[in-house]
């Protein structure tokens, strides 16, 4: 699976600032990249929110103000969800440092991956 990431096209400041947050919080001593020990200007990073997704009550079911998704059990069990927040800030996803790509004479070079704990359904049962 290719999971190459590219630049974005245009500069949004909530996003700028959300990665910056982000960053400071994956890279403790400083803006140093714990894996690699390259800063933060040469990686390209994913920051999002972490979530969860749960059952959705009866009454939570019945209100259009919530915004509810289907999570399919199978091939026949369909239950609504809601997404929880269990984070205020956002957290690196993934983290490719482009100097060290260089030095590989590759496009990029994936310094963290984090693949748990964003997305899953929690207390649904089969």
């Amino acid at each position: 699976m290719d999971k190459t990431l590219k630049k974005a096209r245009r500069a949004s400041v909530k996003r700028r600032q959300k990665n910056v947050r982000a960053w400071k919080n994956f890279a403790f001593d400083g803006g140093i990249c714990p894996y690699c020990g390259h800063d933060g200007g040469s990686h390209l990073t994913v920051a999002i929110q972490p979530h969860f997704y749960r059952p959705a009550t009866p009454e939570e079911s019945g209100d259009g103000r919530v915004t509810l998704y289907t999570h399919r059990i199978g091939p026949d069990r369909v239950v609504l969800v809601r997404r929880i927040t269990v984070a205020r800030d956002a957290d690196i996803v993934t983290a490719y440092c482009t100097t060290c790509a260089n030095r590989l004479r590759t496009s990029q070079a994936l310094c963290f991956q984090q693949t748990h704990g964003v997305g899953e359904v929690v207390g649904v049962t089969n």
